[in-house]
């Protein structure tokens, strides 16, 4: 019930408030990120709970220090990170998680990539645009070594 009033409040007031009042944290609600990629991040949450017992929290950062070699002008990294029983179905499936990174990464033009996690775990796996111009998973790397740096763009650490 509670889940449904949320979402009736949503519909009702997005037009007038503005998406990003609503779903995405402060650091989203800039003017930098526009309403194709407002729409794009609620669109995601949207289709990751729709209809499975999952929280999805969106979390935005600056991906530049790890991923120095980021794509030119796209260093963020969109998280999204998942909680409840049906982790396991978006987790596993691949082609959904390349579905909902591509659209985030088409309509936000400073996301280079977009991560879904499990919420306190290292359970990650990562979306990217290639230098190729494709939207692909990364790499997994040898596992993580702080001694050795960062991993290069398109590869993250292996837990």
């Amino acid at each position: 019930m509670h889940k449904r009033l949320i979402n009736a409040l949503i519909f009702i007031t997005a037009g007038s408030l503005g998406l990003s009042a609503l779903i995405l944290p402060p650091q989203a609600r800039s003017k930098e990120t526009g309403q194709p990629c407002e729409v794009a991040l609620l669109n995601a949450k949207n289709r990751i709970e729709q209809g499975r017992d999952i929280i999805v929290e969106i979390d935005i950062r600056d991906g530049s220090e790890g991923y120095p070699d980021h794509p030119d002008g796209r260093p963020t990294i969109i998280s999204l990170v998942v909680e409840g029983s049906a982790i396991v179905s978006v987790m596993r499936s691949s082609v959904f998680q390349r579905a909902i990174a591509s659209e985030i990464i088409k309509s936000c033009n400073s996301v280079g990539a977009v991560s879904f996690q499990v919420s306190k775990t290292d359970w990650i796996y990562t979306i990217g645009l290639m230098r190729d111009g494709s939207i692909q998973h990364f790499e997994c790397a040898e596992p993580y070594a702080p001694e050795r740096g960062s991993p290069s763009w398109g590869q993250e650490w292996c837990h």
